[in-house]
């Protein structure tokens, strides 16, 4: 165990606070990128690392947060990555000497990963890799990865750090409202990075401490990791043309005893502080002994980006949808070799409407090329669907390509009892953080009796306990053989279920559907099976979820079991109506509905879009399909994204499904009145390289039928008053993330009324505040992407009443 992980796991240390503010009172120019700056200035560096540490703290971090590839692109020095690493990792080290811990730090590329961004995740690898190794050659404690707002861009950073360089890793994300940018929460994220390695995990920037402090109880909750924690000082606001945080040392200091009493064991300040906070919150600390995190629960989890499925008592037992199955469903098969995802993912949704908690996917057709399946098949489906996904083949390539795309905790279905299965398998899920479902089955087959199944699962824990997994990490399934073939070994499968939760403790699932294979009346033998079996101890069965049987089971024995307090889903199941197949078992319908289309979009099924819009058109006019369908689906989805019932991916989904109605119903009817409803132009303003929530915002613009000029990030006041009147744009949007870049703002707003009267200007950004909206006389402020489109649809809809 390295020295900073004993450190940690034994005493509570104050870090050290922000970079940017300290470089900024230093004299690092508007808009210069800091890790370059540096490399001119190490004295500067160095000044301000001796002020953190003779403050008093013990864990100090590197200046490198935007020093990868991809970022260092913008300035044209994406060659210096090593460079700036070392030199940032040295500069640190000299001045600490061996009295406090370095840190490296490393930043989001500001990218999301495909199938959210265009960017592959074994590219970002790639990106995390070769900057993790810098800061290790330069002689860092360990990595900290720091302000991450996308589970699938941190994964990989993760990923590269511990494959790549032997050093601890800290996770660090941020958090709005609870959840990340695109939907996380604390306890997916605990859930989905632990197994994959990280040392310790946390959150930082996001606000002040009181909101962070929230924060930090979820993740105790979910994880006895060391946490870490560093909060804003407060919230900014503009005063006498400088920002100000609205929290001093001393108030900030006072929330130092509450992180530490939570479990926190690494405690500093983000944007906004001084080597005051960190005077300040070393006094304040009262004992530097941290508080033992109270064991958590084992029970087996599950995850994608924004939603976790727990399986193990007392939970409820949870249906895997078995229908992605090329070799069952013959309209799947057909589906992979059209590469017809629209099919692919209606049958997702189907099984998810149906009440599946996790999603089986198949993709083994005779003559294609399984690798290229997976990896297209996971990345469409967590594109359509948040939902936790099991992926199904024997093939040690097939379900590396589904692992890497899958941005969460999947399952790999599966390994059996013969070594070249295991073998190959457990260490992949090692490697990935995944869970593994083991089969009672060896190169002599499936034992009769329950003993000899019972043997073959210890011994699969067993290996996967050496492999460094835990007993958490892997199901069983003790295999269901036909009673049309041999009746009298149902019971011995029901009696080896009992066996193994008795004998082994761990989570059982049953593939259902084989028991009644080659039988009449299917459905009632699956359904008096299920009924044993969950009664047995089974957590999850493999079933059709639109089987009604199927489901009122579940929910039964559930309840029978006492696995559903206050019987809550079985009520809710009774008050639902039973489930109808649907979806990809359909052909294309003769006649639709503008709710159709407006499901389709709502679900963000934009390849089901086109024909939908082909068998409207024969009985609505233009006009009316945008008014009665699409425009007010797109309010309902804004709605639930503000609401926080869906996620950044769900609404990017389902903005881009529109986006596919307008640009068809346009190409169709270029006559018509579908002229775009305005120019928009857009960007980050000067000294500002941060545009994921500029993107966003210009993304959903266009969906909604905006034509949007995207002057991009680091944009000075004169380029917005240019393109604007060159565009003829009603509308300009400014977009600002630092405290050091908002005040940018107020002189172009200046510029753009003195330019004409008539243009519109909005404000946003993480720093942007209604107040400060108001006081520099912005014409509105959007808090996120869709208040921003409500805020230009509001300013041109007045305008044009006027």
């Amino acid at each position: 165990m390295s020295a900073f992980l004993k450190a940690i796991k034994n005493s509570v240390l104050i870090g050290d606070g922000a970079m940017g503010t300290m470089l900024v009172k230093s004299g690092l120019p508007s808009g210069e990128c800091p890790e370059l700056w540096m490399l001119s200035h190490p004295e500067e560096l160095k000044n301000i690392h001796r002020s953190y540490l003779e403050a008093g703290a013990r864990v100090l971090q590197t200046n490198t947060f935007g020093a990868n590839r991809l970022k260092l692109a913008e300035y044209q020095a994406a060659a210096k990555v090593k460079e700036i690493n070392l030199t940032a990792a040295r500069l640190v080290r000299q001045v600490v000497q061996d009295r406090a811990f370095v840190a490296g730090i490393v930043g989001p590329t500001g990218q999301f990963p495909a199938p959210l961004g265009d960017v592959e995740w074994t590219e970002l690898v790639e990106v995390f890799k070769e900057q993790c190794q810098a800061l290790e050659e330069g002689g860092v404690d360990f990595i900290f990865l720091e302000t991450f707002s996308d589970l699938g861009e941190i994964r990989a950073a993760l990923f590269a750090a511990k494959n790549y360089t032997a050093l601890p890793v800290a996770c660090s994300l941020t958090y709005t409202h609870g959840r990340t940018l695109t939907g996380t929460t604390p306890a997916i994220a605990a859930r989905v990075l632990s197994p994959l390695g990280a040392d310790l995990i946390g959150a930082n920037c996001s606000t002040g401490p009181r909101e962070l402090l929230d924060i930090m109880r979820e993740y105790r909750a979910a994880t006895a990791l060391p946490l870490l924690v560093e909060p804003n000082a407060g919230m900014p606001e503009l005063i006498d043309g400088e920002p100000v945080y609205n929290e001093t040392p001393e108030s900030f200091a006072t929330y130092v005893e509450s992180f530490r009493q939570t479990g926190v064991n690494l405690i500093a300040s983000c944007c906004g502080s001084t080597p005051a906070y960190t005077r300040a919150m070393t006094e304040a600390l009262q004992s530097a002994v941290p508080v033992a995190a109270t064991p958590v629960p084992a029970v087996t989890h599950l995850a994608s980006r924004s939603r976790i499925v727990t399986l193990g008592a007392p939970h409820p037992p949870v249906i895997i949808g078995e229908r992605l199955n090329p070799a069952a469903r013959s309209i799947i098969a057909k589906a992979f070799h059209e590469q017809n995802w629209g099919v692919i993912t209606a049958e997702g949704f189907a099984q998810t409407e149906a009440g599946a908690a996790l999603l089986d996917l198949n993709v083994s057709v005779p003559g294609l090329p399984e690798t290229e399946l997976m990896k297209h098949g996971v990345r469409h489906l967590q594109k359509s669907l948040d939902i936790p996904l099991s992926l199904d083949s024997t093939l040690p390539e097939v379900l590396e390509a589904g692992l890497q795309e899958f941005q969460g905790r999947a399952l790999i279905n599966s390994i059996n009892g013969e070594e070249k299965s295991w073998s190959t398998i457990l260490p992949l899920a090692k490697k990935y953080g995944a869970a593994v479902l083991a089969l009672c089955l060896d190169e002599n087959g499936i034992p009769e009796k329950a003993e000899g199944r019972l043997a073959i699962a210890r011994k699969l824990v067993d290996h996967a306990l050496e492999t460094g997994l835990s007993k958490e990490d892997i199901l069983i399934d003790c295999l269901v053989l036909t009673a049309a073939a041999s009746p009298e070994l149902s019971m011995e499968t029901i009696r080896a279920l009992s066996l193994i939760k008795e004998e082994l403790g761990v989570a059982t699932v049953l593939g259902l559907s084989n028991i009644s294979y080659g039988l009449p009346q299917r459905s009632w033998l699956n359904a008096a099976f299920l009924a044993l079996a969950l009664g047995a101890g089974l957590d999850a069965p493999i079933a059709n979820p639109s089987d009604a049987r199927i489901a009122e089971t579940v929910a039964a024995a559930a309840l029978l079991a006492g696995r559903d307090e206050g019987a809550a889903n079985y009520l809710a199941k009774a008050g639902k109506p039973s489930a109808q197949q649907a979806g990809a078992d359909k052909a294309s319908p003769a006649s639709a509905t503008l709710d159709d289309l407006g499901g389709l979009i709502l679900n963000g099924n934009a390849e089901r879009v086109i024909p939908m819009l082909q068998i409207l058109l024969q009985q609505y006019d233009i006009l009316e399909i945008i008014n009665k369908a699409i425009t007010p689906t797109l309010g309902k989805i804004g709605d639930l994204f503000a609401s926080g019932e869906v996620f950044l991916p769900q609404l990017i989904m389902s903005g881009e499904a529109a986006k596919s109605a307008f640009t068809y119903l346009k190409k169709q009817f270029p006559e018509n009145a579908l002229a775009q409803k305005g120019t928009v132009v857009i960007g980050t303003v000067r000294g500002d390289i941060h545009d994921i929530g500029k993107n966003i915002v210009a993304a959903l613009l266009e969906n909604h039928g905006y034509r949007v000029i995207d002057l991009g990030k680091n944009i000075p006041g004169e380029k917005f008053v240019e393109a604007a009147l060159q565009e003829k744009a009603q509308i300009v949007g400014l977009s600002a993330l630092m405290t050091t870049t908002m005040v940018e703002m107020e002189p172009i707003i200046r510029m753009l009324k003195e330019a004409d009267k008539q243009i519109k200007v909005i404000v946003g950004g993480a720093v942007v505040t209604p107040e400060f909206a108001r006081k520099i006389q912005a014409d509105g402020y959007g808090k996120d992407a869709v208040e921003a489109v409500r805020l230009v649809d509001s300013l041109l809809y007045n305008a044009a009443a006027k």
